[in-house]
């Protein structure tokens, strides 16, 4: 998913498949890999609720299905955070 917001990560990805973390043999990312991955969240958290969109057309089935549901909680949690803020400002 971060390939659709880093390009070519996806290639520098493939390349590390044998030491990338799997439930079945969680490891500790590569120290390389880690300043991507900080990047595409710092992308992803400034531009909001619109690059949530973008990369949730990037996904396909239960994938898609279940990144929906997290992204609706999320929005949800954040506007219930923005009025009562908001509110203490009145």
């Amino acid at each position: 998913m971060l390939g659709a917001i880093i390009p070519d990560l996806d290639d520098v990805v493939a390349t590390e498949r044998r030491s990338l973390p799997t439930p079945a043999n969680p490891t500790i990312l590569p120290l390389h890999l880690r300043p991507a991955l900080l990047a595409g969240v710092a992308i992803v958290e400034r531009a909001g609720p619109e690059m949530l969109k973008m990369l949730r057309r990037h996904m396909m089935g239960q994938n898609q299905a279940r990144f929906s549901s997290a992204i609706d909680e999320i929005t949800t949690h954040t506007c219930k955070l923005m009025a009562s803020s908001q509110l203490q400002l009145i």
